[in-house]
Order: structure tokens, then C-alpha cells, then sequence
């Protein structure tokens, strides 16, 4: 095991509604499981997944999860988000239902949960996953904390979480938009049940600007032929900048009435080729990206020196300097 230093987890501050809305949807997807016994029970050719994308929220797991899924000896689970080793999320659905999201006969089986590094509002997910799936890979996905931390807020927004006003929210130092962001906390309890090995750690950044590169180093971390590529890793999915958009926003509105809740459960259930034509027509992934909201000068700097232990951490785990992000010296 890893020696890592002593890192203190947060209080929980007040219950953050927006960061309660999101997890609410996420149960609420796998509603129909819960009532359904033939959906719970284990399949043929079911089988426990040995990689898993462990977050963080807005830092590029929809699209790696894809990339990653285009390898034919790689098996990424539909839905996305399985959440199952949160407790207070999927736990309840049993070991049967979750090694039935995957199938034996691929020799790399994967999901990714950004609620697998929620801390302090959910904890246990890195004992649970090591008592389930000890020789999993583990992959941490991470961007430069405070523009994560503005995607954060444009998602919460614009998915009508968040009713709050920017300044005021960002100011506060323990809300769940700071604590996403300090992933050397997040990634503490893994470091404390995995070896270093099982561990690796892709920006966002090196995903988006040198994609063939950062896909060739997952690939061998997972552990299947390296030289695979694609023409869709071209592909961007959930662009942040779409959730500005008035489609988008209607889209949310929408898939929150009764009518079609369904729909939206089982979105990504959907075959590959519907699901890029829906992406193209709400997320607009070949429109140029819309400015991020700016945060005032002071704040700015003030939110900046919340990260400079947790950066120099990550990176002197990680034994390199994340390009393309900012001072946090």
C-alpha cells in the first residue's frame, strides 16, 4: 500500500439541495429495478466488473467511459452511472443485479460513478468496492479544480439543482462544489484499501488535447491491446457548455414529468448510434464551447489557495504537473 499523509475529511455543511437533487435522480433511475424480482437476479455470463471509473463529476467520465467502451475486449456498463456501491444510492439492489450489468465473456468489464468520490456526503464506496472487486483497476478522472467547480455550476443551474446566486454559494469553503474538487481528499480511502498500481490518474485535460496518447496509457492500465483506436474518439459527449443552452434546459424539464421518466431511466440503455443523435441534438457537441461563468478577482484567489495542498498532493501522487491547469503554488 501507498504511504499517504494524514488528511482530514470535511464536515458536512448544511444539506446542499442541488448536490440532493442530483442524487435523487440517481435513484430514482433503477425505480423500476427495485420492483421487479427478474430484473435483480443473476444472469448467464454475469460477472463482477475489474475497472472502475471512480469520478469525478465534470471532469470527462461520460467520454472516456465511451472511448473506453469501443475496444473490443472492453465491456463499459449501459447505464453509465451504476452508483451501486453507494449505499444510500444502489446498494439495496443486491450483488446479483450489479454482476449482471456485465458480461464474462469480455476480459475488461467497466462502469463510472462520479458518486464514488462524494465526500463527506456519501462514504463507505471504497471499502465496499474493495470487498466486492479487490483486484479492480481503479481510474480517478480530474480537471483543474476551479473550472470544474464553474461546469459544477452550470450543470446545476441549468438542470434547475441550483437556485442560489454564484457569488454567495462559492464563497462558502464547505460546499460540495469545493469538496468535488479536492481530489486528493476524495481519493483517500482507495489509497488506504489499494495498492498504487490499481490507481491511475487522467485529467481532463490530457483527454481532451492529446486523446489518442491518454487512450493508448488507459488501455494498457486496463490491461487490453494499447493500440487500439477509433474514428469516434472524435466524439465529445455532455459538453458542459450545452447546459446554458434552452434545449437543454427544456430537455430537463421535460424528462422530469411523469410521462417521461421512463425515458430518462432508460436513456442510456439506448444503442450507441440513437444515443449520439439525441447528444447531437441537445448537448450541440460540435458547437463551440460557451464562456464559463467568472468568478470575481478576490474570490477567485481566495477559492484558489483552498486547493493548494490538495493540487501538490494529487500531483506529486500522480509524478507530474497537470498541464493546462492553474497556479496552485
Amino acid at each position: 500500500m501507498p504511504d499517504t499523509d494524514t488528511h482530514t475529511l470535511p464536515t458536512a455543511a448544511a444539506k446542499d439541495l442541488a448536490d440532493e437533487a442530483m442524487c435523487e435522480r440517481a435513484r430514482e433511475r433503477y425505480a423500476g429495478d427495485r420492483k421487479s424480482r427478474w430484473r435483480r437476479r443473476r444472469k448467464r455470463h454475469a460477472q463482477l466488473p475489474n475497472l472502475i471509473i471512480i469520478g469525478g463529476l465534470k471532469c470527462g467520465t461520460t467520454s472516456i467511459h465511451h472511448y473506453l467502451g469501443l475496444h473490443p475486449e472492453i465491456q463499459m456498463s449501459k447505464p453509465k452511472e451504476l452508483n451501486f456501491f453507494v449505499e444510500e444510492l444502489n446498494w439495496d439492489l443486491g450483488m446479483d443485479w450489479y454482476a449482471s450489468r456485465f458480461d464474462d465473456r469480455f476480459k475488461v468489464r467497466g462502469e463510472s460513478s462520479p458518486h464514488y468520490t462524494n465526500l463527506p456526503r456519501f462514504e463507505g464506496a471504497a471499502e465496499r468496492i474493495k470487498q466486492s472487486c479487490p483486484d479492480a483497476r481503479l481510474i480517478y478522472m480530474v480537471r483543474d479544480p476551479i473550472k470544474r467547480i464553474l461546469s459544477h455550476w452550470v450543470h446545476a443551474t441549468g438542470a434547475g439543482y441550483e437556485h442560489g446566486e454564484l457569488v454567495e454559494v462559492l464563497s462558502q469553503p464547505n460546499t460540495q462544489y469545493m469538496n468535488r474538487s479536492k481530489y486528493w481528499m476524495q481519493l483517500q480511502p482507495y489509497l488506504e484499501r489499494f495498492d498504487r498500481e490499481q490507481i491511475a490518474i487522467i485529467t481532463q485535460e490530457e483527454l481532451q488535447t492529446e486523446r489518442e496518447e491518454t487512450m493508448r496509457k488507459a488501455f494498457a492500465f486496463a490491461g487490453v491491446e494499447e493500440t487500439f483506436t477509433s474514428e469516434q474518439f472524435d466524439r465529445e459527449w455532455e459538453k458542459s457548455s450545452a447546459k446554458e443552452g434552452d434545449k437543454y434546459q427544456l430537455m430537463e424539464k421535460l424528462v422530469k414529468l411523469p410521462g417521461l421518466r421512463s425515458f430518462d431511466r432508460n436513456f442510456d440503455r439506448l444503442p450507441e448510434s440513437m444515443r449520439w443523435i439525441v447528444e447531437k441534438v441537445v448537448h450541440d457537441p460540435d458547437k463551440p464551447p460557451a464562456p464559463k461563468p467568472k468568478l470575481p478577482d478576490d474570490l477567485f484567489e481566495t477559492v484558489r489557495t483552498r486547493f493548494t495542498e490538495d493540487v501538490a498532493g494529487l500531483q506529486k501522487f500522480a509524478g507530474r504537473e497537470f498541464a493546462g491547469w492553474h497556479d496552485y503554488s
